[in-house]
């Protein structure tokens, strides 16, 4: 109990009541004291959810504004302009998303940066939904590396890990783009469920090692996504929401 607490029930203390003082403590008082204690309970609980929490969100968009490019994201320096053509926040159904479509051979990421304790959240989840594959394109070769989807994971500006929506390439499947820097992995394939959501939950940590052959897993600077078809001169698309981190699959 704190002070101001003590302060406040000393004030009605048990000594020398008269009958009106008691009939106001247990009808009025000791109620209220029962409901500060019951909130101050409840604020503490919520707390400790907060910082105990299994998933932490990383961007629901609810701070951004529709038709506009989202709040908190940024791209390379003088590319904002380009940057704007192609992401902007959609209204979909009741939730906000970021909508990504690139027709002009664009092809610019944007990243959010976050503190990202990556021992207690190894975890990164997120949904997508391609809407335009670019067609004849696949990511192991330089001249046909263009993607629908893609989310990354940096860490700092140097090294990340980038995981894709590809037109062909086989789920499960990687192409080391920068041997030791740059590693992009196949998530989803094809058209089988073009236009439609699909849930992602990646093993960042798991990733890390296993591309990047470290077992100290640096933590990660924040995510990004790219959509582009600029390699095949053909148009992509895809909307992105809900990312979060987790220390749970």
């Amino acid at each position: 109990m704190n002070e101001e607490y003590l302060t406040f029930v000393g004030f009605f203390g048990s000594h020398s009541m008269s009958p009106m003082r008691k009939v106001l403590m247990r009808f009025f008082v000791r109620p209220w004291i029962t409901c500060l204690l019951l909130i101050g309970s409840f604020v503490s609980l919520a707390w400790c959810d907060a910082s105990d929490a299994e998933e932490l969100n990383v961007d629901s968009l609810q701070s951004s504004d529709v038709g506009k490019f989202p709040k908190d994201w940024k791209t390379y320096p003088f590319y904002s302009g380009k940057a704007n053509r192609v992401y902007q926040v959609a209204q979909d159904g009741g939730e906000k998303i970021l909508r990504a479509s690139d027709s002009e051979d664009i092809s610019v990421p944007i990243f959010k940066d976050f503190d990202w304790d990556i021992q207690k959240y190894p975890y990164l989840k997120f949904r997508w939904r391609a809407q335009t594959l670019p067609s004849g394109a696949k990511e192991t070769s330089r001249e046909t590396n263009d993607s629908a989807c893609a989310v990354y994971v940096g860490f700092g500006r140097t090294s990340a890990l980038k995981y894709v929506w590809s037109s062909n390439l086989s789920v499960g499947s990687y192409w080391e783009k920068n041997p030791g820097k740059f590693y992009i992995i196949s998530q989803e394939s094809g058209s089988g469920s073009l236009g439609k959501w699909k849930s992602e939950s990646v093993d960042v940590v798991k990733d890390y090692r296993r591309f990047f052959k470290k077992e100290d897993t640096h933590n990660p600077s924040g995510i990004g996504v790219m959509t582009d078809g600029n390699a095949t001169h053909q148009a992509a698309a895809c909307d992105y929401a809900d990312f979060r981190i987790s220390s749970t699959p």
